[in-house]
C-alpha cells in the first residue's frame, strides 16, 4: 500500500531544512542556534542575506541585544554568518548566511571571493573599536572597501589613515563640539593620499596609537565630544609632519 503524498499545512515561506541546519546544531550554542533558525526563515532564499537591527533580532527571539551581539560572534567565528552592524543595537545592519551553512545555491554573481572577503572583515574590524564612528557597514561601504581591496592597498595603510582621521575628529571636539561622529568609510579617502608625506617613520604611527588610546579612554568612561583631551600635535622628531593635524572636511 503506498503512503499518500505529504502535503505541507503552510506552504509559504517553507524552508529546506537539511545538512546544513544539521550541520549548524553541532557548532552551536542553544541561542545561537535560535538565532541562526530566525535568520533561515527570515533571510532571501537567493542570498541567505537579512537587513535588520540588534533591537528588532533582540525583540523577535526575546533576548537582550548584547545576547545578540555575543550570538553573533559566535556564529562569525564557526563560519556560519558574517554581519556587518554599527556600534548602535538600533541601527540597520545586515547578515548573510555563509556558503557553507545555507542549502539554496546563491548566483555566481554573489559567491564571495575569500581574500576579499578577509579584506572586508579586517577593515570592519579596524572600525569597531573607534567610538567616534558611528556607522552602518552598508553594501555600499563593503563595494567601497573591495574597491580598495583590487586597488591593492594594504590594510596598515588604511589602518593609518583611520588612526589620522580619528585623531583629528577628537581634536576638532574640542573646537566645535557639536559635530557628529564619523559616518562614513569616505571619510578617511582623502587621508591617503597624506600618508606618502616624507620624514614620517614608523614611530610616528606608534605615538598616534598611544595617543588614540589616550583621547578615547575618558569617551569611553562617559561618552561626549566635549571629553576629547587636547589637539594632537606630531613628536618633536617629525616637526616637519605638522600639517598632517589639521581636521579634514567630512565626506558623507
Amino acid at each position: 500500500m503506498n503512503s499518500p503524498p505529504l502535503i505541507l499545512k503552510n506552504p509559504k515561506g517553507w524552508f529546506a531544512a537539511g545538512a546544513e541546519i544539521e550541520k549548524a546544531l553541532t557548532v552551536l550554542s542553544d541561542g545561537a542556534f535560535k538565532l541562526f533558525v530566525y535568520l533561515c526563515l527570515n533571510a532571501r532564499r537567493d542570498t541567505g542575506g537579512l537587513e535588520t537591527t540588534q533591537t528588532d533580532l533582540a525583540r523577535s527571539l526575546r533576548k537582550g541585544t548584547a545576547s545578540i551581539r555575543s550570538y553573533l560572534r559566535e556564529m562569525e567565528t564557526a563560519g556560519v554568518c558574517r554581519s556587518h552592524f554599527s556600534r548602535s543595537p538600533a541601527s540597520r545592519g545586515r547578515i548573510e548566511v555563509t556558503e557553507a551553512f545555507w542549502p539554496y545555491r546563491k548566483p555566481e554573481s554573489v559567491k564571495p571571493d575569500p581574500e576579499a572577503e578577509a579584506f572586508v572583515a579586517a577593515l570592519k574590524k579596524l572600525l569597531q573599536p573607534r567610538p567616534c564612528i558611528q556607522t552602518v557597514f552598508s553594501t555600499a561601504h563593503e563595494i567601497l572597501a573591495r574597491s580598495r581591496f583590487q586597488q591593492g592597498i594594504a590594510l596598515e595603510r588604511i589602518e593609518r589613515a583611520i588612526l589620522l582621521g580619528c585623531v583629528r575628529k577628537y581634536a576638532s571636539w574640542r573646537n566645535n563640539p557639536r559635530q557628529g561622529p564619523i559616518r562614513s568609510l569616505r571619510y578617511f579617502q582623502s587621508l591617503l593620499d597624506e600618508l606618502d608625506q616624507p620624514n614620517v617613520g614608523p614611530d610616528y604611527w606608534t605615538y598616534l596609537r598611544l595617543r588614540l588610546q589616550r583621547m578615547e579612554k575618558p569617551w569611553n568612561q562617559n561618552p561626549g565630544p566635549d571629553l576629547s583631551p587636547e589637539p594632537i600635535q606630531p613628536p618633536p622628531s617629525h616637526s616637519q609632519t605638522s600639517t598632517m593635524s589639521a581636521p579634514p572636511k567630512e565626506r558623507r
